[in-house]
């Protein structure tokens, strides 16, 4: 983004301040917005505060960032919640997550970044996850090179969360579909530009790049919101076919399932919701498996599960605390389970409803629908 344009849009937020001061939620109860503003509770954790700071380095009034400084800009899960706000009510789209990682880009370049954000780019440089992880899944294995669906497993649903990827690929079985996955998988760079760090990612996406041009696929299927919206929005179009799993299984048609006994609540997760616009398939196969009821924040207005933006990492009592908030919610709604569907979703809320003992089971709506395949 150009100078002027990033402070044409700091003016005018830093001038307004409602997605800090107000409530725009469809009900009568006071309901909060910004997961960070409201655990921090200073200006400077809200979009507006941020933007002010952004324009203190544009003009050139900082010169050395105190820690405090450093927790404001990393503390945000990049969740989007304050650019939905701001479009709906001012009617002007200032893209705030694009203009945050604008600003983290910059921090980095300064060299004023987190160290446990720069672990995790060494991680990658070294075993090429975010995780440091170098044993190996056999999932490559089950796959038919030169299929023509690629499943792009992502580092969190095959080294933290693995039953994600097992319920996708027994999906794929029972419904009798080829497919392959990449023998050399590396992480598609979203957790790298999410914090600023751009020129790390690069090796990263070339690489993808040339594996999936190679591998023949035409479709490429993600259970991870996040690897999505980085091939969509950071790599370049590659003429592709780039879907979520719910978006692939309901296009795919004819799927013999039983209804689970189960009431469940969905949670959108922001990479898929608010960045990608995806609300409609996962709920369309969600209400095919089980009984769904609703919760207070939904859609563009949900509460964020708090892991994104490099948050899990650098502070992972906010990003627990955000995940205990929507359990709370969901256990308002009277379902017996939440139901999301993202690799970090899944990890977060389901430490939340481990550690604060909510009652609450935590799944990821592939894990239901590979359940209720008849």
């Amino acid at each position: 983004m150009e100078r002027e344009e990033i402070l044409s849009a700091i003016y005018h937020c830093v001038k307004c301040k409602l997605c800090s001061i107000s409530s725009f939620h469809p009900t009568e109860e006071w309901l909060p917005l910004c997961p960070s503003g409201q655990f921090y509770g200073y200006q400077a954790f809200y979009a507006p505060g941020r933007l002010e700071i952004f324009r203190e380095i544009l003009e050139g009034e900082l010169s050395e960032p105190a820690e405090g400084l450093l927790k404001s800009i990393y503390a945000c899960t990049l969740c989007g919640a304050c650019y939905e706000k701001c479009k709906q009510i001012t009617s002007v789209e200032i893209r705030l997550p694009e203009l945050f990682e604008e600003l983290r880009e910059g921090f980095v370049k300064k060299g004023w970044s987190l160290e446990v954000h720069k672990k995790i780019a060494e991680k990658i440089k070294e075993t090429r996850n975010a995780y440091g992880e170098n044993r190996k899944y056999e999932y490559e294995a089950r796959s038919l090179y030169g299929a023509d669906v690629l499943y792009f497993i992502g580092c969190t649903a095959r080294y933290r969360v693995p039953e994600i990827a097992d319920a996708m690929l027994g999906i794929f079985n029972k419904l009798g579909i080829k497919y392959q996955v990449l023998d050399e998988e590396w992480c598609c760079g979203s957790v790298l530009l999410r914090t600023g760090q751009v020129e790390a990612a690069k090796e990263l996406m070339e690489h993808n790049i040339e594996a999936i041009k190679n591998s023949g696929a035409k479709r490429v299927v993600f259970t991870c919101p996040g690897c999505l919206m980085t091939f969509e929005k950071d790599y370049p179009d590659m003429g592709l076919e780039l879907v979520h799993s719910t978006q692939f299984l309901t296009r795919w048609g004819n799927m013999e399932v039983k209804k689970l006994d189960m009431k469940v609540a969905y949670h959108d997760p922001c990479h898929l919701g608010r960045d990608l616009g995806i609300y409609e398939e996962p709920r369309a196969v969600l209400e095919e498996v089980a009984d769904v009821k609703r919760m207070k924040r939904e859609r563009e207005q949900a509460w964020c599960c708090g892991s994104g933006g490099g948050v899990k990492s650098a502070f992972d009592d906010f990003a627990l605390w955000s995940a205990g908030e929507r359990l709370r919610e969901a256990k308002e709604a009277g379902v017996e389970a939440l139901v999301s569907a993202c690799p970090f979703c899944k990890r977060n809320l389901n430490e939340a409803a481990e550690k604060e003992k909510e009652g609450i089971e935590v799944y990821d709506i592939v894990e239901l629908v590979n359940r209720s395949l008849r």
